[in-house]
C-alpha cells in the first residue's frame, strides 16, 4: 500500500497497488473465493498445511502489476486456517535479495 522502508541507509518507495485495507481484503476474498470453484485449486485441499499460489489470470482477476498471489493455510483439528497471503509475481511485487542488500521488483 505504498509504504516507505529503509534498506541499507536508503528510503525506498514502494509501489501504491491499493488504496486502503478494505480494498485489499476486498481483493483477497475475490481471488480465494473464485480460485475454490475452480477443481485444479480446490483439489489442493487436503488434510495438513496447504500453500495455493493462485494466477489471477486462471480465475479472470485483472490488477494492474499483479501477476499471482500466494496463499498459506495452516492445518489444524480438522480445519484450514489462513496463516498468511501476500503478491507473488508482478511489477509491482517487490522482494528483498539479501545477497544483494536491495529491494528490487518482481516478474
Amino acid at each position: 500500500m505504498g509504504q516507505k522502508i529503509i534498506v541499507n541507509g536508503e528510503v525506498k518507495q514502494l509501489p501504491k497497488v491499493f488504496n486502503s485495507e478494505e480494498e485489499l481484503a476486498e481483493f483477497l476474498d475475490e481471488v480465494l473465493e473464485r480460485a475454490l470453484k475452480n477443481p485444479d485449486y480446490a483439489s489442493k485441499f487436503k488434510e495438513g498445511s496447504v500453500t495455493l499460489t493462485v494466477e489471477l489470470s486462471d480465475v479472470g482477476i485483472y490488477k494492474e502489476g499483479i501477476t499471482s498471489v500466494e496463499f498459506a493455510f495452516e492445518y489444524k483439528n480438522g480445519i484450514h486456517y489462513l496463516k498468511t497471503t501476500y503478491s507473488k509475481t508482478g511489477y509491482n511485487v517487490w522482494a528483498y535479495k539479501p545477497w544483494k542488500r536491495v529491494i528490487e521488483p518482481v516478474g
